[in-house]
């Protein structure tokens, strides 16, 4: 190893093992790739020194909108994302909106509407009832048969003898089968 022992106890090896390194060059013939601690360290551009730095910060954060109570960027992404979430969102084209306010404004006329459908519905039944009449009664379908079950047999019976000829089969066949049935 080297002919020379480390000065301090805690001396690292990694030093030990680049002095050799630079005698087993030296002894090579590669003076010229031994690393010597004369060469000139290079020179910070005040670019990049602490107050450049400082002052690009406070250009990035002058337009932003930072939370006092935020300590980390994680901190002041949640208050944000709690910030979005309360605010309604944005309406793309407010001109829109206005046309349809209008057109509903000309549908509706000068009925009352409440804030939800609900409430319009309870508006209509109030108005209504005040006008001497409930809207329910005349707008229900009527329930009562307009046939009997023989009415509709026939009309089966009818129907599947239409059928039956459309597609070619003869009258011999139709009057078979119900005589088979009644049998």
């Amino acid at each position: 190893m080297a002919d020379s022992a480390p000065e301090l106890k805690r001396d690292s090896t990694m030093k030990a093992t680049a002095e050799e390194g630079a005698e087993f060059l030296k002894r090579q013939g590669g003076e010229d790739l031994v690393y010597t601690e004369d060469a000139e360290k290079p020179k910070l551009t005040k670019d990049t020194t602490i107050q450049a730095t400082v002052k690009e910060a406070e250009k990035i954060l002058e337009n932003e909108n930072i939370d006092e109570d935020a300590k980390t960027r994680g901190d002041q992404e949640r208050i944000d994302a709690a910030k979005a979430e309360s605010e309604p969102p944005k309406v793309p084209r407010e001109n829109t909106m206005v046309a349809t306010a209008a057109e509903g404004k000309e549908i509706l006329g000068d009925e009352e509407v409440g804030e939800t459908r609900a409430q319009t519905k309870v508006i209509k039944e109030a108005a209504e009832v005040t006008a001497g009449g409930d809207a329910k009664e005349e707008n229900e379908a009527s329930l009562k048969r307009t046939s009997t079950m023989a009415d509709t047999i026939q009309e089966g019976e009818e129907f599947l003898k239409k059928q039956k000829t459309s597609n070619g089969d003869s009258e011999t066949k139709k009057e078979e089968a119900p005589a088979q049935e009644a049998s």
